[in-house]
This record gives structure tokens, C-alpha cells and sequence, in this order.
């Protein structure tokens, strides 16, 4: 059985919205999924629907339509924020259902309760009124529904202090991990299809890029990610590419590290960014030591950007650190510590000495232990195990400097995400998502630096889908 978490499926269900798939159809699909599982083990009676303030919520208004023959009442818990479940709400009102809010209810008897409070989202312990509703509900007599998780249960973790205990719980497209930890108050699990197609969980999307993309409110600098970007030689622009992206991609603090021979070109490009000086004209053994006392101040290595045949330093630096992203002249197959390799299908060919399919590449990353973003017409991404493909972009990002700018961008996001393979599906996305808002502007001339001058648009798009 295919489980999927919390997070993925908020993705998903933001990714179905941008490829056409609403929302409200899933809402929908869900609803009359729910009612269906009623009516086929009742024809009659008193229901009570519990609902929150989210979809979840909006779930249950739908099923309420499909429940024909039933005595149906809604108790809300607060005010609807979600807007299509507040559209579904409204249906209800026109339609003439008994709706009221929780402190205006009065307990009495009914023979089934449709737990729709708080959804795959909820964490931690139950607030007023949910801890004073669930108590309510698990000491009727009703037998009780929950709508994709019982209140009060970690949709991944399956902990709970306080939930609901039901008989049935109707989840959607895949079992919640939570589900099966928390069979006792779970009670039968039905996994209802609500038509989202399975192709969908293969294209990365704005959800991909939305649960990878942290911001703290609270946060100090360098809480949302230190990156060090070590790389340069005969090219001197790719890793300030690299350095200027991962900056405009979200990171506090980006490190520049380049050989002395383009340092005072690179050191002069931008005063954000932290210049660093290494001894020689490249990138050799001798500089190993410098760099991994900067890497313990760092979060991720971005390395290779700029550079040739580097892959036996990579292997050396990956010994004595956690995270790296690997491009260009630093690409190998032999890498110690959690990593991100973002070839296109030359370098592939050139590291691992067999031509890029899907089977090929899945076969080096598990072999390795690495998450490879294939740069292509369609960005490939994989863990071994995992796939994903990227569709943002277009022909004008054949431009040279773009496949820096993606390296600069996944190591921001490696910063942040402990999960290398999620990190690269937001990088894929949000790289070419930003070169496909100027091809908008500009047609196909554009360079890669306007790319990175567009990402702060790109991510101000995602982060205000809802």
C-alpha cells in the first residue's frame, strides 16, 4: 500500500489547482465520497457535522448534499476561512440546512457524527473549542465518521494526546502514515479516489516548491540557510551565477570561495555576497583544508560551478560534510554525505559513462546515494527511488549560466530542507518557472542573469497561492 504525508498531499493538491484540476472539484469528488460510505451502511437518520474552519470542513458541507433522507445539522467551530468550503457553506444556507455555530449548540442525541474539524495540517495539542468537541463527540452514542484523519491525530506521526475516536475514517487518494499508527481511534480505513490522476504525483509543481521554501517568523540571520559556494577557474562568471542565485533564491548568507586568479573580478561583482580568496590559479588538494573550515560555518556546499575534473576534491570535501550540491567540473558518482548532482546529459554521460534514461539515472542515484536533477527539456529528478519531472522552462534557458543559477538555487533550498530530494524538485521548478516569466517579458533573448533577477517574482507567485 502507497502512503503519502501531510505535506505531499498539501503539494499535490496545489500543483492539481496549476494543472487544472481544481480544488473545489476535488472538494467536490471528496464530499460525495464520504456520503457514499454512509449510505452504504445507513438509509436514515440524525447527523451532526462537526467542521472546522478549513477544507476539511468544506469536505463534510458537500457530503451534506449527497445525504439525502437524512436529518442533517452543521455545528460550526469558527468562521469559515477556507473560500471554497465557504462556497459549499453558502449552498447549504440557499438550501435551507439547519446551520449553527458551536457555542449556540445544544447537546442532544444523534445517530451519526461526521467528524470534519481539523484535517492532515493539524500539530501539536488540541485548542479550545476542538478539545471541548471531540470530548462531546466521543461520548455520544453516534457512530462517528472522520473526514481524512480524526481530529487530534499528527496526519505522519499518528500521535495524539486527545482525538476522536471513529468507526470510520474516509481518507483521500492515499493512506495517511498516521492512519495506520493510530489504527485504536482510527477505527476502518477507507481510501476514497477523488480522481486526481496518478501522473499528477510525477510533475513538480508550485506545492513542491511552497512546503520546501521555510520562512520564520521569528527567525535571526542566517536561520534561513548559509551557503557556501566554492567553485571557478577559466570560467569566472559561473559560480558568482551560482552564489547571486542561492542569495535571490532565499539564503541569509551566501559565501563566494574562488581561486585567486578571478578573485578580484568575482570579489568586486556584488556586495552581498562574502568573497573568499583562495591560494593558486584553480581549485586544488592544497585548498581542501580552508575549505572545509568555512564549510562548518555553512549549511550546504554548492561545488564545481566554473571548474574541470574536480571530482576527486568533491569526494574529499563530501567525507567531512553533511549536505553538497555538485555541478559542472565537480560532478562524480563518489559522494560521501547527502547530495544533490545536477547534470545535464553530457555531463551524465561523461560521470557515469552510460546515456540518461529514466532507468539509467534512478540506477546511479541509488547506486550513489545522491538525488540527480537531469537538466533537460524536461528536468528529471530522482533519489534512486523517488521521480519527479519538471516542465517550467523553455528553450531560451539554453543560454549559457542557467545550470548555475539552478545549482545556486538548490543549494538555498538544501539549506533549509533535510530532504535532498525535495529541495531539488523546488529548485527544478522555481528555476524554471522564473526563466518562463522572462520569456514573458522578454521573449527567448534572455540571459541567466535576468533569471535570477526574476526569482524573487517567481517565489512572490508561488507563496501567494492559498
Amino acid at each position: 500500500m502507497r502512503y503519502i504525508s501531510a505535506d505531499e498531499m498539501h503539494a499535490l493538491d496545489l500543483n492539481c489547482e496549476y494543472f487544472g484540476l481544481s480544488r473545489l472539484q476535488l472538494m467536490e469528488n471528496a464530499g460525495k465520497g464520504i456520503a457514499e460510505e454512509i449510505t452504504r451502511r445507513f438509509d436514515r437518520g440524525r447527523v451532526v457535522i462537526f467542521a472546522g474552519t478549513g477544507n476539511n470542513g468544506g469536505d463534510a458541507f458537500v457530503a451534506a448534499r449527497f445525504l439525502r433522507g437524512f436529518d442533517v445539522e452543521i455545528i460550526l467551530a469558527g468562521d469559515v476561512k477556507s473560500e471554497i468550503a465557504r462556497r459549499n457553506l453558502e449552498i447549504l444556507r440557499k438550501s435551507g440546512f439547519r446551520i449553527m455555530r458551536w457555542d449556540e449548540h445544544e447537546s442532544g442525541e444523534y445517530d451519526l457524527a461526521i467528524d470534519a474539524l481539523l484535517g492532515t495540517g493539524f500539530r501539536g495539542e488540541l485548542r479550545e473549542p476542538y478539545r471541548t468537541i471531540v470530548n462531546e463527540i466521543n461520548r455520544s452514542k453516534a457512530f462517528v465518521v472522520s473526514v481524512d484523519i480524526p481530529t487530534g491525530v499528527d496526519a505522519d506521526s499518528g500521535r495524539y494526546e486527545t482525538a476522536v475516536k471513529a468507526d470510520v475514517t474516509v481518507t483521500f487518494h492515499r493512506i495517511k502514515p498516521g492512519l495506520v499508527r493510530a489504527k485504536e481511534v482510527a477505527g476502518e480505513i477507507i481510501v476514497k479516489d477523488i480522481g486526481i490522476p496518478d501522473a499528477f504525483e510525477k510533475i513538480a509543481g508550485p506545492g513542491d516548491f511552497k512546503i520546501a521554501f521555510k520562512r520564520f517568523f521569528s527567525a535571526h540571520k542566517g536561520q534561513h540557510g548559509k551557503v557556501l559556494v566554492v567553485g571557478g577557474g577559466e570560467y569566472v562568471g559561473a559560480p558568482f551565477l551560482s552564489a547571486i542565485a542561492a542569495l535571490k533564491a532565499g539564503a541569509d548568507l551566501v559565501t563566494l570561495v574562488v581561486p585567486e586568479s578571478i578573485y578580484s573580478q568575482t570579489g568586486s561583482f556584488s556586495p552581498e555576497i562574502i568573497p573568499v580568496k583562495l591560494k593558486g590559479d584553480t581549485i586544488s588538494h592544497e585548498n581542501i583544508p580552508e575549505i572545509l573550515e568555512l564549510a562548518e560555518k555553512h549549511d550546504v556546499v554548492v561545488f564545481g560551478m566554473g571548474t574541470k575534473e574536480k571530482g576527486e576534491i568533491t569526494r574529499e570535501i563530501s567525507e567531512k560534510v553533511k549536505r553538497m550540491v555538485i555541478d559542472a567540473g565537480g560532478l562524480t558518482g563518489d559522494v560521501k554525505c547527502d547530495a544533490i548532482l545536477t547534470p545535464h546529459r553530457g555531463e551524465f554521460l561523461r560521470t557515469f559513462g552510460v546515456e540518461a534514461d529514466e532507468e539509467t539515472v534512478k540506477s546511479v542515484a541509488g547506486k550513489s546515494q545522491v538525488t540527480v536533477i537531469l537538466k533537460g527539456r524536461e528536468d528529471m529528478i530522482t533519489d534512486g527511488d523517488r521521480v519527479k519531472i519538471n516542465r517550467t522552462g523553455n528553450a531560451g534557458m539554453t543560454v549559457g549560466g542557467t545550470g548555475d543559477v539552478l545549482a545556486g538555487v538548490a543549494g538555498a533550498l538544501f539549506a533549509i530542507n533535510d530532504d535532498p530530494f525535495r529541495a531539488a524538485c523546488a529548485a527544478a521548478f522555481i528555476t524554471g518557472f522564473a526563466g518562463d516569466l522572462c520569456f514573458e517579458e522578454k521573449g527567448y533573448t534572455f540571459t541567466a542573469m535576468d533569471v535570477v533577477e526574476r526569482l524573487p517574482y517567481a517565489i512572490k507567485k508561488v507563496d501567494e497561492l492559498k
